[in-house]
């Protein structure tokens, strides 16, 4: 079982001022801030610190561009995550988060 939420870096972010002006990408540290918001709203993460297991980055992301955050809970409090913009893969990675304040069966 998965769960996703659409999802959307407005042009005028904070953190893409300086990425890169005049042709902005979204960086990688602000998919993974909007990925674990959601955690905490939505999937009974507590805040705090975590331990990010892997994360490649795949494809860039412009601001403005709809995607896709995924994400599944697997044993050992591991959550999967995949940032998609229609087929594409533009992120994936592996969260290990043992501050989850509901299980979530897998």
């Amino acid at each position: 079982m998965h769960t996703e939420r659409p999802r959307q870096i407005r042009r005028d972010h904070p953190a893409l001022a300086g990425h890169f002006p005049g042709n902005p990408l979204v960086p990688g540290v602000v998919l993974l801030t909007e990925l674990l918001s959601i955690l905490e709203q939505e999937a009974g993460m507590k805040p705090g610190p975590l331990e990010l297991s892997s994360v490649k980055f795949l494809r860039l992301l412009r601001p403005e561009e709809p995607f896709t955050l995924r994400w599944q809970f697997l044993p050992s409090q591991d959550i999967a995550f995949a940032v998609t913009r229609d087929e594409d893969m533009i992120a994936e990675g592996m969260v290990h988060c043992a501050r989850l304040t509901t299980q979530v069966a897998s």
